[in-house]
């Protein structure tokens, strides 16, 4: 017998009878019940689903990605794998190309036993799909809007970052705000757009839909938006671009007719003409923060669920400073 044969009999999910061994809180007291006198009733503890657990050690970490050379998950994988490196395991690094198809082969590796833990950076399939590898090994959601009880969420509160950096730009005295996204149909994007509007609605600032910038990833982008603002004649002031080397790519065709302001506080700040305008976010500390909750759940053979936000801060050139 096995934990499946556990879920089977008991009629639960294979994630479910692995809470209630690991003694997580997050499953009822009748479910609890069942599932435990079951166990005893057909002489099944829960030493030896302690014992499954430690024998799948592999010492290695997969790293989900959406794209290898987008700066912010370029940095996040890099750090992260830093920190796994150090303490003897192997980090590996998957693109998903945002294809719940693709992240959902990851998890299968877990499933597999072919790694002890998957960092989700960028959440592409929903909660339920999810779920069904819970009990296969550690599962970590990361710089993602991607909230549930059941699995431990290390991210930036992306509503604020949308509604500073907006607030940012309006105490310039600007009212023609826009606003950049990579993938719209993220959920963090998605919260950096509601605090975006937030902050126009609270200073009676219409939102207007021709400053909406979408699949902004890169220098190139940047100066392909930067064009097309230029060639359409559109009327706008300040720009939330979302990342630096959007930035940057803005400000080789614009110059100084726009004000900008990114994320991530990037190197390429510090080499353009003017600086760039940035939130930064300590990218660093929440890697070595994955790192270490990762491995104390490895060596406790337990499921801790942590829920962590970071704080940002504004990092502006001193040209634009008022």
């Amino acid at each position: 017998m096995d934990i499946f044969d556990v879920a089977k009999g008991c009629g639960v999910s294979k994630s479910t009878v692995s809470r209630v061994l690991n003694n997580h809180p997050y499953v009822s007291e009748n479910t609890r019940k069942k599932i435990l006198e079951y166990i005893k009733k057909n002489n099944y503890t829960p030493n030896n689903i302690a014992t499954y657990f430690r024998n799948k050690t592999t010492k290695s970490i997969a790293i989900s990605i959406p794209y290898i050379d987008h700066p912010f998950f370029s940095r996040l994988s890099s750090e992260i794998s830093r920190n796994f490196s150090t303490y003897g395991y192997k980090a590996l690094i998957h693109q998903t190309f945002c294809s719940p198809i693709m992240e959902e082969e990851i998890l299968l590796s877990l499933k597999r036993n072919e790694i002890d833990a998957v960092i989700l950076c960028s959440v592409e399939n929903e909660y339920t799909v999810i779920e069904e590898y819970l009990h296969y090994g550690i599962i970590i959601s990361s710089n993602d809007a991607y909230l549930n009880e059941n699995i431990s969420n290390f991210h930036f509160d992306e509503t604020e970052i949308g509604y500073k950096a907006t607030n940012y730009l309006i105490k310039k005295n600007i009212k023609h705000i826009g606003i950049c996204l990579d993938n719209p149909f993220n959920s963090g994007q998605q919260m950096r757009l509601y605090g975006y509007k937030k902050a126009l609605k609270e200073h009676g600032i219409t939102h207007n839909e021709k400053l909406l910038f979408t699949s902004a990833f890169s220098i190139i982008d940047g100066i392909k938006i930067a064009n097309k603002i230029k060639g359409n004649n559109i009327e706008i002031e300040g720009l939330f671009t979302g990342n630096d080397h959007v930035s940057a790519g803005i400000q080789k065709i614009l110059k100084n007719e726009i004000i900008t302001i990114g994320t991530d506080n990037h190197d390429i700040c510090q080499i353009t003409n003017p600086k760039l305008n940035s939130i930064s976010l300590p990218i660093s500390v929440m890697a070595q923060d994955i790192c270490l909750h990762v491995i104390k759940c490895l060596n406790e053979n337990s499921v801790i669920i942590v829920n962590k936000t970071y704080s940002t801060t504004i990092v502006e050139n001193k040209e634009c400073a008022s």
